[in-house]
């Protein structure tokens, strides 16, 4: 991993090169020593020469020795880090001063990853993210994911920096947690709540943020399969099984039944997300008068089908949210030029912006200019698909690399490319990694941790600075 996660800086360079002899002291500062025990305890895991070194509490440093402490070092004043730097200053013995437990974790990776190699060349190391959410959005619903097989990635995620993973687990054609208020939800194979709780467990001592991602109100004919009285009817068709009828509060009931269950067990996550993509096919709000006719009556005889909508996705927001959440949609519904949406969308929410592939879909500057938080999703260059088409083609390493950066969003076709400009850099919260499991048999778990590393990995490194 060292030629993939270079530092930031290396200053003040001496000759020489430190390597690991002697112990490893857990000095006072604003990590206590346990926790500072319980990192290197987490990583002697992967790096079985650990396991030898003592650690102690206290001690004055000797030649050979690493000393790991928590503080904020004054070569990071002034540079926003988001938490996570680090320092380490390496002479006769080597000291890591970090800001966090997470920077301690990506600090002792620096370290180690040297030792493995030819050592820490003497002097000081600076380094430090360059984008706060460094995120992978894990599709489990299509395609079941063992828990070893998920807890094997979070390993890879943190060799890689990568601070958050998003549990995507309903889809259409899946739904993989066990569910105690309606067992008919899930499909035949699916995790346990217990086996969610290792993974949580596990997500937890690597400093992995892990949150739920519960698509709504379309992708649930997984969920729906036993209810279809509660899918949503069209026009001239069949009614469309994969989406909720939001006109009926009994159907609303039931996807807030399951918010709240899942809710419970992802109970220590930051952001829960609520999907709103994809529901219906966003240009044809016609073909639904049952939204139409929902909106006239709840909402007035102004408002129209994208109405209804969105005042579903904001009574879904405001639930999560008493819940405890701070709450994620995608983009791709939301404040389309030419559908005439009345309602606004909840202004806290943060924006997964994943598309732009359909001219009728709103532009970044959309949401920026009225505030929200935006998320980086790039589906041209961070979506990896388990799929075969013509017009698809697995994210390229070199192109992440050298093409695409944490500022490029997807491009308009009417407004052409679009940048993050600088004024709204404090609405950027970061980016985000996608494996998702179209056609889940045409790879094993196996083949598709293979096939997406280089690519998460060139984006680790990009999002990293």
């Amino acid at each position: 991993m060292e030629r993939f996660m270079q530092p930031k800086r290396r200053e003040a360079q001496e000759e020489g090169t430190w390597r690991l002899s002697g112990r490893i002291i857990l000095a006072e500062g604003t990590i206590p020593a346990e926790r500072l025990e319980a990192c290197t305890a987490l990583l002697a895991e992967e790096y079985p020469f650990l396991r030898e070194v003592r650690r102690l509490a206290g001690e004055e440093p000797r030649p050979g020795d690493l000393v790991l402490r928590g503080g904020d070092p004054e070569a990071l004043k002034g540079v926003k880090t988001f938490g996570e730097g680090y320092v380490i200053e390496a002479g006769p013995a080597a000291e890591l001063t970090a800001q966090s437990e997470r920077g301690v974790l990506y600090g002792l990776r620096r370290v180690l990853e040297a030792l493995e190699e030819d050592g820490l060349p003497c002097g000081r190391i600076v380094d430090y993210p360059l984008t706060g959410e460094r995120g992978l959005h894990l599709d489990t619903a299509r395609k079941f994911y063992t828990r070893e097989w998920i807890m094997a990635l979070l390993r890879e995620m943190s060799r890689c920096r990568m601070n958050v993973l998003w549990f995507h687990f309903s889809e259409t054609e899946g739904f993989r947690i066990a569910s105690d208020r309606h067992p008919e939800a899930p499909s035949l194979h699916h995790l346990s709540k217990a086996d969610v709780k290792e993974i949580i467990r596990l997500a937890g001592a690597y400093q992995i943020d892990i949150n739920p991602a519960l698509d709504c109100p379309g992708h649930l004919g997984q969920a729906l399969q036993e209810h279809p009285r509660w899918q949503l009817p069209r026009e001239m068709a069949e009614p469309l099984h994969s989406a909720l009828n939001i006109a009926l509060p009994e159907a609303r009931q039931f996807l807030l039944e399951l918010i709240d269950e899942y809710a419970e067990l992802f109970a220590g996550s930051k952001t829960f997300h609520i999907g709103g993509d994809e529901f219906i096919d966003f240009n044809h709000f016609e073909r639904f008068p049952v939204l139409v006719d929902y909106a006239r009556e709840h909402l007035g005889p102004q408002y129209g089908g994208v109405d209804a909508y969105v005042e579903f996705l904001n009574e879904v927001i405001a639930h999560v949210r008493s819940l405890g959440f701070q709450v994620r949609v995608w983009n791709d519904g939301l404040y389309r030029p030419d559908a005439g949406q009345k309602v606004e969308l909840d202004r806290e929410v943060q924006i997964a912006f994943w598309s732009n592939w359909d001219k009728g879909m709103a532009p970044l500057q959309a949401f920026l200019d009225r505030g929200y938080q935006v998320v980086n999703y790039h589906s041209d260059y961070l979506y990896y698909i388990l799929l075969k088409r013509k017009d698809y083609s697995d994210p390229d390493p070199e192109k992440i690399l050298h093409e695409w950066h944490p500022g490029m969003f997807p491009t308009h076709p009417l407004c052409g490319p679009q940048i993050l400009p600088p004024e709204a850099s404090e609405q950027m919260l970061g980016c985000c990694y996608s494996i998702w499991s179209d056609w889940p048999d045409i790879q094993s778990e196996e083949e598709v941790a293979a096939h997406s590393r280089d690519s998460m990995r060139a984006f680790a490194m990009r999002c990293w600075g």
